[in-house]
C-alpha cells in the first residue's frame, strides 16, 4: 500500500519522560501491568526540561505528545513538562492516566485552558484498596474534566476478573454522556510462565502453559461486548492479533518513542529497536514509513500509523481528541454516538445475566 505524502500531520510522541514500561513510577498496582512482580517503581526524570524542549524543537514538527505508561501525574517533573508543551501552540498533549490525582491544576494550565489538552482516563478497579471509594474519586475527577470541557475519553481494560464489574460502570458513564472503550487483555491467566517472555512475544510463541488465554478464551457474551464496542482495523490486529510484519506503517516517520533517557525507538510494541538519540543534534526523523518489523501491534496508535489497504487510509491530521476516540470514529457528543450501540447494549445484557448466575 502506497502512502501518501502527508505535511500537515503531526508527530505522534510517546515520551516516558519518567521512565519506561517496566519501571515508571505508579501510586496503583494492578496484577496485568507491564513488568508483573519484577516491576520497579521508580522516577526517572532527569530534571532538565530545557534541555527536552530544544530537543523537540530540534525536529521542527507539530507534535501530538503522549503520556503513558505508570503514572505520569504522579511522575517527578509531571507539570514541567505539561508547562514546556504549554508554551508551544501547536503542541499538544493526550494523558492516559488512572485519574487519582485531581485535574485541578492541569484543567488551569496553558494546554486545559487552550483546549490542547485530551485525557483517557484508566479505571483499574483491582488496582486500587477500596474498589468503591476509587470509583467515587475516579467520578469525580472525570466529572471536572467533562465540566472544563477538556476531550475525555474513559478506557477498560477487558480483563477476565473485572469484566462483571463493567455494565454498572457502563450505566454511569453513559449517563453522563462520556465515552468508555474497553481494551483486549491479551495474555494468560491461571497458567505457569515461560521464561523469556519478551522474545517469546515478539516471535508470536505463546508465553505459558496452562490456564485460559484471551481473548480466545472469553464467553461469547465478552466476546460479542468487546467485537461490538470497536472498529474493525482493532479488531484485526488489536483482538484477532493478526502479523503486522512487513506492512508498510509510519512509525520512525510521523510516530516515535522517546524514553527517559533521550534513546528514541519506533513504538511500545518494537521497544528495543533503537533509532538514536533525541538530545544528538544530528538526530533526523525518517523521510519514509518502513515495513514493520514485528508481528503485533497492540496499541490504538498503531491504526494510525499502519497502512492496510482493506481498511480507510491513513489520517492527514489527527484529531483535537484523544488518540482512541479518532481510531474509534467516536467524537464527543450528547448523547454519545457508538456505532453498533444497540449490539453492545445486547451483550451488556447477557453479561449481567451471566454475572447473576455466577
Amino acid at each position: 500500500m502506497e502512502i501518501k505524502e502527508q505535511s500537515t500531520r503531526q508527530l505522534f510522541l510517546f515520551w516516558q519522560f519518567n521512565g519506561d514500561n517496566q519501571q515508571a513510577y505508579c501510586n496503583q498496582r494492578c496484577k496485568y501491568c507491564y513488568g508483573g512482580k519484577n516491576k520497579e517503581y521508580r522516577h526517572y526524570w532527569n530534571g532538565d526540561v530545557g534541555k527536552w524542549e530544544r530537543a523537540f524543537e530540534r525536529l521542527n514538527r507539530d507534535i501530538y505528545f503522549v503520556f503513558s505508561y505508570g503514572e505520569s501525574m504522579a511522575g517527578h517533573g509531571f507539570y514541567e513538562c505539561v508547562d514546556m508543551i504549554g508554551r508551544h501552540p501547536t503542541w499538544t498533549l493526550c494523558i492516559v492516566t488512572n485519574m487519582s490525582f485531581s485535574p485541578e491544576k492541569l484543567i488551569a494550565s496553558r494546554l486545559g485552558q487552550e483546549k490542547r489538552l485530551f485525557i483517557n482516563p484508566c479505571w483499574h478497579p483491582l488496582g486500587v484498596t477500596d474498589r468503591v471509594q476509587g470509583w467515587e474519586t475516579f467520578k469525580k475527577h472525570v466529572l471536572m474534566l467533562k465540566d472544563a470541557g477538556i476531550p475525555t475519553h474513559v478506557l477498560y481494560l477487558w480483563y477476565k476478573p473485572q469484566i462483571k464489574w463493567f455494565p454498572e460502570y457502563f450505566e454511569w458513564l453513559d449517563s453522563h454522556d462520556i465515552r468508555v472503550s474497553v481494551r483486549r487483555y491479551v495474555g494468560n491467566i491461571g497458567g505457569f510462565k515461560l521464561p523469556m517472555e519478551r522474545v517469546l512475544k515478539h516471535f508470536g510463541i505463546p508465553t505459558s502453559v496452562g490456564g485460559r488465554n484471551y481473548p480466545k478464551d472469553h464467553t461469547d457474551a465478552e466476546l460479542g461486548y468487546l467485537y461490538s464496542s470497536t472498529c474493525p482495523k482493532v479488531i484485526e490486529y488489536g483482538i484477532e492479533c493478526a502479523s503486522t510484519k512487513g506492512k508498510l506503517c509510519t512509525a520512525s516517520k510521523d510516530m516515535i518513542l522517546v524514553k527517559y533517557d533521550g534513546e528514541v525507538g519506533l513504538c511500545a510494541d518494537f521497544y528495543n529497536y533503537r533509532l538514536g538519540n533525541i538530545f544528538d543534534e544530528k538526530f533526523k526523523l525518517s523521510s519514509q514509513p518502513i515495513h514493520c518489523p514485528t508481528t503485533i501491534c497492540g496499541g490504538d496508535y498503531g491504526m494510525l500509523h499502519l497502512a492496510d489497504d482493506r481498511f480507510p487510509p491513513l489520517p492527514d491530521s489527527l484529531w483535537h481528541d484523544t488518540f482512541v476516540s479518532q481510531v474509534e470514529e467516536i467524537p464527543q457528543s450528547s448523547p454519545v454516538v457508538y456505532s453498533k450501540r444497540k449490539e453492545m447494549m445486547k451483550y451488556l445484557e447477557e453479561l449481567k445475566r451471566e454475572n447473576s448466575r455466577s
